[in-house]
């Protein structure tokens, strides 16, 4: 009975090894440096490596600051230059001692001359708003001399505003702006007369004339000087 279940032991024993699982020792893989003194420890599972998570990237968010910004709309101060005649179209400014003075010559509309009248002139220069006008400057006179020869149909004479002093027996510019002095004076000695422009031809220069108001002559007198005053000074 003994002898048989020891034998019964060992049997059991015996199947008991076979059934175990023989482990094989990885050296190949093995991560210890003196494997083959120290043998390493016997291979592990593979562990799971842990899930990642996601992370969301974080977003740096920037404080917006709302900066108001008021714009003040400045109006540029105007730089034109002003005018310093009412019609530069028509007008030529002339600067005298008060201010600018704006003048132009009426023209004729026909190559037949007729007199005009003094009395007539500041009708003829009514029509523009102008009046019947002065030569103060040297500027003046020749200017205008240069535009009377140079009409389509071209002035031999043309009168101003002027007048005569029987007290200093002088004659005298009567615009009302010009400097009313006339240097040097006018030739000729009708007290009832005007002064009109003896516009004479290139390069003699024009003549001062006292000449009768009915402009008859020895030359006639067919167009009168206009003006306005212009810009003046302060």
């Amino acid at each position: 009975m003994i002898k048989t279940a020891v034998i019964l032991v060992a049997a059991v024993v015996v199947a008991n090894a076979m059934m175990r699982p023989i482990r094989i020792r990885n050296y190949d893989d093995c991560s210890c440096e003196h494997h083959e003194t120290d043998p390493c420890d016997e291979e592990e599972e593979p562990s799971t490596p842990p899930t990642a998570i996601p992370t969301t990237p974080s977003t740096s968010l920037q404080s917006s600051t709302s900066n108001t910004i008021t714009t003040t709309q400045t109006t540029p101060e105007s730089t034109t230059t002003p005018a310093l005649c009412p019609d530069l179209n028509r007008q030529t400014p002339f600067k005298r001692k008060n201010g600018w003075w704006c003048g132009f010559l009426t023209e004729p509309s026909s190559s037949l001359v007729s007199p005009m009248n003094y009395r007539e002139t500041p009708d003829w220069c009514g029509d523009t708003n102008a009046q019947v006008a002065s030569l103060e400057t040297k500027e003046e006179l020749e200017y205008f001399t240069h535009v009377a020869r140079n009409f389509k149909y071209p002035v031999a004479g043309f009168w101003t505003a002027s007048a005569y002093n029987a007290t200093s027996e002088r004659w005298y510019w009567t615009d009302g702006q010009a400097d009313p002095n006339i240097e040097p004076q006018p030739i000729g000695n009708d007290p009832n007369g005007r002064i009109a422009v003896l516009v004479g031809s290139s390069p003699d220069p024009a003549v001062l004339a006292v000449v009768p108001q009915s402009g008859r002559g020895s030359v006639t007198i067919s167009a009168v000087l206009c003006g306005v005053p212009g810009l003046q000074f302060s």
